[in-house]
């Protein structure tokens, strides 16, 4: 199966029927719930990485999608895949599961980060207002 019947609208597997598409970064994103997980761009396929999928980029030898604006490069977290697993249609279905499942991890992860965030907000305020209080 070749890459673009994955994302043809009536040549799509069952748990893609709801993506969406748009132009980004000079190619077309992929989204899932309004995140994205996919970005098509030069005949490449870059999936979505975190810290559950990651390691299957890494041991393959693919490298981080790098964005260029304005002279600068920024580095996302969007892997290269292999070639041997766009040609194979079990094994691109199972990266591209793992790249959605990804975008609800990093949701919940986010969800952390933001109440440690405050907690560690809080903790300054309380600090300072303790600090405070010895000064005359």
């Amino acid at each position: 199966m070749s890459l673009s019947s994955f994302f043809i609208s009536d040549k799509r597997p069952v748990f893609l029927k709801n993506i969406r598409c748009r132009p980004m970064f000079g190619g077309h994103g992929y989204y899932m719930n309004g995140k994205m997980f996919a970005l098509v761009r030069e005949k490449s396929l870059y999936l979505k990485a975190g810290s559950s999928n990651v390691a299957d980029f890494l041991l393959t030898g693919q490298l981080p999608y790098i964005h260029q604006c304005f002279g600068e490069y920024f580095p996302t977290n969007f892997y290269s895949v292999p070639l041997n697993v766009i040609e194979d249609e079990v094994q691109l279905t199972r990266w591209i599961a793992k790249a959605i499942r990804q975008l609800a991890q990093a949701k919940e992860s986010a969800k952390a980060s933001s109440a440690l965030d405050s907690r560690q907000k809080k903790t300054a305020t309380i600090r300072s207002a303790v600090s405070n209080t010895f000064f005359f």
